[in-house]
C-alpha cells in the first residue's frame, strides 16, 4: 500500500478536524453553562434459544449491545428560579456500529423552581416510569421485565406499535411537577401528527410518584385512541411498589392492558412482577425477577402482540437471575440468566434482542455474560 502524499496526509487532517468540529464546539461553551456528555456502554456475549411448542428449535451465540447510550445535556440558569435545558440522547449500537442520531430521550424544556416544567420532544411515556426503572432490577435488555410488563418495548409515532404499552412517544408534550410534599406527577400527550382521512390516532398519559426514604409507590395510566380503526380505545393502568431493607430492595408491579384490537372486540389482559436485589458488600449484588402474565379475557379471536387468544393456553412466566460484581462507581461485570415459559397461543419474546422467528407456544431463553462501563 502506498504511503498518503504531503497533499494527501493536509487533507485527511482537514476532513478529520471537521468531523470533529461539532464536539469542540461543545466542549468551548461558555463555563457558566456547561454541555455534560454522558452515557454508558453495555454489552454482552449471549446464548438465546427458543423450545417447545411443536416447532423446531431456534438457538444462537451473539454478541448483543444492551441499548448503550450516548447523551448531550445543555442547560441556562435565566435568573429569578427559570431554565431552560435541551438533551440529545442517541443509542450507541456497540455490535455493530449502528444507532439513529437523536433517537433516545431527546427533547427541550422550559424549568421553574416552584411550577415545574414543561417538556417537548421525544421521550418515554410516563406510564414506562412506574415500573421499568424503580421496580425491575435488570431495567432493559433480554432479562428485563417488559419482555411481558408492556406488551413489549417501542419507539414509535401514534398507531406505529399499536400493541404496545410500554413507549418512547416522538410529538410529545409533557408537564413535571416539582416535588410536592413527596408528591411528583407527569402530564403527557403526543400531538395528533398522524391524522389521515379514516382516523386521528393520540396518546395521552399521566404519572403519580411518592418517595419518602426507603418507600417507593407510583402509579400510572396512558390511552391510546384510534391505534386500530378510526374510534377504537386502548388503555392501561400499572402501580409499582419498593421498600428498601437495608441492603435489600423489595419491588412489585401489577398492570392491566385493555384493548380494542377491532370494531366490536376486546381484550383484557393482568400482569403482574415481584423482584427483589441485595447487595452483599459494595461489590457483590445479586437480583432476581418474576413475571406472570395472566391468560387474558375478552371476545377477539386474534392475538394482540405477545398476548395469546382468550379463551386459550395464553399465559406466561418468565423468571430472570442476576449478579454483578462492582468493579468501580462506574464499571461493572455481571451476568444473567432468563426463561420465559409461553402458553399455546401467547408469544413473549425476550426484550430488546428477540429470537427472530420464534412461534406462539415456544419458549425463549437467554444467558450472558457482559461488562458496562458509565461516563
Amino acid at each position: 500500500m502506498k504511503k498518503p502524499t504531503t497533499r494527501n496526509r493536509f487533507w485527511l487532517r482537514a476532513t478529520a478536524l471537521a468531523a470533529l468540529a461539532p464536539v469542540m464546539a461543545l466542549a468551548q461553551t461558555n463555563v457558566g453553562d456547561p454541555v455534560t456528555i454522558y452515557g454508558f456502554v453495555k454489552a454482552d456475549v449471549e446464548h438465546v434459544r427458543a423450545s417447545g411448542g411443536g416447532a423446531p428449535s431456534l438457538s444462537v451465540n451473539r454478541l448483543s449491545n444492551n441499548l448503550s447510550v450516548l447523551g448531550f445535556r445543555m442547560k441556562e440558569d435565566l435568573g429569578a428560579g427559570l431554565g431552560v435545558w435541551a438533551q440529545i440522547e442517541t443509542n450507541v449500537r456497540m455490535d455493530n456500529g449502528d444507532g439513529p442520531w437523536g433517537g433516545r430521550n431527546t427533547a427541550i424544556g422550559l424549568s421553574s423552581s416552584s411550577a415545574g416544567q414543561i417538556v417537548m420532544g421525544q421521550w418515554e411515556a410516563p406510564l414506562r416510569f412506574v415500573s421499568v426503572y424503580a421496580i425491575d432490577p435488570f431495567t432493559a435488555g433480554i432479562f428485563a421485565s417488559n419482555s411481558i410488563m408492556g406488551n413489549g418495548f417501542a419507539t414509535g409515532a401514534n398507531g406505529v406499535s399499536p400493541t404496545s404499552f410500554d413507549r418512547r412517544q416522538p410529538n410529545l408534550l409533557q408537564y413535571w411537577s416539582p416535588n410536592l410534599a413527596n408528591f411528583e406527577f407527569r402530564l403527557a400527550y403526543a400531538m395528533p401528527e398522524e391524522k389521515t382521512e379514516d382516523k386521528s390516532p393520540s396518546m395521552w398519559g399521566g404519572l403519580v410518584i411518592y418517595r419518602n426514604g426507603p418507600l417507593y409507590a407510583a402509579w400510572g395510566y396512558e390511552q391510546h385512541r384510534s391505534y386500530f380503526y378510526n374510534g377504537s380505545k386502548d388503555d392501561a393502568h400499572r402501580i409499582g411498589v419498593a421498600y428498601s431493607f437495608g441492603p435489600t430492595r423489595v419491588r412489585g408491579s401489577f398492570e392491566r392492558l385493555s384493548y380494542e384490537p377491532e370494531r366490536g372486540q376486546s381484550l383484557t389482559r393482568n400482569a403482574w412482577q415481584l423482584a427483589v436485589s441485595h447487595q452483599f458488600t459494595p461489590q457483590h449484588e445479586v437480583m432476581a425477577s418474576y413475571v406472570r402474565a395472566q391468560s387474558p379475557h375478552g371476545n377477539t379471536k386474534k392475538s394482540v402482540g405477545g398476548i395469546g387468544i382468550p379463551g386459550t393456553d395464553a399465559g406466561a412466566n418468565q423468571v430472570s437471575l442476576g449478579y454483578t460484581y462492582h468493579m468501580s462507581k462506574r464499571t461493572d461485570l455481571w451476568t444473567a440468566y432468563t426463561r420465559i415459559t409461553n402458553g399455546a397461543t401467547s408469544n413473549y419474546n425476550l426484550s430488546a434482542n428477540s429470537i427472530g422467528g420464534m412461534k406462539p407456544g415456544q419458549d425463549p431463553s437467554g444467558f450472558g455474560v457482559g461488562i458496562t462501563h458509565k461516563f
